[in-house]
């Protein structure tokens, strides 16, 4: 394969992973500003326990601000109801304390989360009780018969309602966290298409470049296998978002490096269009959109997949970081101890 076709495809990949550790390091400070996390293990919690219809409460402008400010009961638990399970459980000293005041925890193990909800019933309803009997007190009947079903025939004492609770409270998860990560798909789509319109990075204005332009293609390609080796752009699923912007302003810093790339305003789409009348503006701003929504697409596959997208190429093309290679005597023979199986007497 020609070096040229790789230049370009390095050129782009490394471009979007740039653009992916800007996206993902906004998403992540919106999230913990807002708590967005910790909202939607709520709406999580209000679904488990039949109470989806409470959803609408918690939402609009003044819940978001709350949240951010940081303030007492900002995820409006009393907006539910005194009738409201879910509140009460979210109230529970077990799930209280896992956060700091003013917020909610993000994450809540199974196993705590079970604990304080058969605690919540014994609270409100007292203790010696059967699960059964605890639940119809609930009066949520829809709650009562999943709980019911996932115990089945056997015992009916708070010990094995504890142990559905935990069973259904996974099984929920499981569901919620496909829902966060299909929303966190589309936030990084918005916050892309966002960035490449203030920045102009336009995919489609890049890759006529890169493909008429040798000397910059190579030139892209010859700074991105620099970068990777060198470690100053990697990919850290535990970095904070001040990290992860930190690894994206790198990234674009050797972007900018390469001289003669079409980044940035002015655009040439909008070049000479003067006196040319409205539709060839129009033209060029729909072409230019066209490029900002592919940059913007490729911005929400994440960092990750461009990363890795840019090592394969690098090693395909050869100019990868090779792992050092040993010489080993044709004579010589590695014998592993752990396989070695000793004689029969």
């Amino acid at each position: 394969m020609s070096n040229h076709y790789l230049d370009v495809a390095i050129g782009l990949s490394f471009t979007f992973l740039a653009m992916s550790l800007l996206c993902s390091a906004t998403r992540e400070a919106i999230a913990s500003l807002f708590q967005t996390r910790a909202k939607v293990l709520l709406d999580g919690v209000l679904t488990m326990l039949h109470e989806s219809a409470a959803k609408p409460r918690l939402r609009g402008i003044g819940p978001s601000l709350a949240r951010l400010l940081r303030r007492d009961n900002c995820f409006g638990l009393d907006r539910l109801g005194d009738a409201s399970l879910a509140a009460d459980v979210m109230r529970h000293p077990l799930i209280v304390g896992m956060a700091q005041r003013g917020r909610m925890p993000s994450y809540i193990p199974a196993p705590i989360f079970a604990r304080a909800f058969v605690a919540t019933l014994i609270a409100r309803y007292g203790k010696g009780h059967t699960a059964q009997l605890l639940l119809a007190n609930t009066g949520n009947e829809g709650l009562a018969r999943t709980l019911l079903a996932i115990m089945g025939e056997g015992p009916d004492d708070a010990a094995a309602l504890e142990n559905a609770v935990r069973i259904w409270y996974e099984t929920v998860m499981e569901r919620i966290t496909g829902w966060y990560k299909r929303r966190s798909q589309l936030v990084l789509f918005c916050i892309g298409l966002f960035y490449a319109g203030a920045m102009n990075i336009d995919a489609l204005v890049l890759s006529q470049r890169l493909w008429q332009d040798d000397s910059v293609a190579a030139e892209l390609a010859k700074t991105s296998a620099e970068t990777i080796a060198a470690g100053r752009v990697k990919i850290d699923t535990n970095a904070t978002p001040a990290q992860a912007l930190g690894q994206a302003v790198a990234a674009q810093k050797e972007i900018d490096k390469v001289a003669g790339l079409p980044v940035g305003w002015p655009s040439s789409r909008f070049e000479n269009l003067d006196g040319q009348g409205a539709g060839a503006w129009l033209l060029a701003l729909g072409f230019a959109l066209m490029g900002w929504i592919i940059t913007a697409f490729a911005s929400s596959l994440g960092a990750p997949f461009w990363f890795d997208g840019v090592g394969w190429l690098l090693a395909l093309r050869g100019t990868g970081v090779k792992p050092p290679v040993e010489s080993v005597p044709a004579t010589s023979v590695t014998v592993l101890p752990s396989l070695s199986v000793a004689p029969r007497p």
